[in-house]
């Protein structure tokens, strides 16, 4: 399996992600030094890999939970986000619309800035 490549737009959208979440797991709830911004839908997928509705900032162990039970997994995201929203961003993954990746980091750094104020 090839291995995704890390962008500066996930290192961005990893941080609005961990911001949102004021860095406390989603899963668990616990404030942790090291967490993960776990995807619903994997990253491979453009059109949705640095939406918000498709990723939530979860620790080590959840993250490692959440991966190796999907259904456990699908329930937490249809619980977080619903079942229409699911189907949207599926239907979105697959639609081979094509992303402006420029309007993506400006979106993400307009984010940033929201968030790092609340973090204040």
């Amino acid at each position: 399996m090839k291995k995704i490549r890390i962008t500066l737009l996930d290192v961005l959208f990893s941080r609005v992600v961990r911001l949102k979440a004021d860095y406390i797991c989603e899963v668990c709830g616990q404030k942790k030094s090291v967490l993960h911004c776990s995807h619903f839908i994997g990253r491979r997928y453009r059109n949705t890999r640095w939406l918000e509705d498709n990723a939530c900032c979860v620790c080590y162990s959840c993250h490692n939970y959440l991966d190796e039970h999907p259904r456990i997994h699908s329930e937490f995201f249809k619980k977080r986000i619903g079942s229409d929203r699911i189907e949207q961003l599926e239907i979105l993954a697959h639609s081979g619309v094509k992303v402006d990746l420029d309007e993506i980091k400006e979106q993400l750094q307009g984010k940033l800035r929201i968030y790092s104020m609340k973090e204040e």
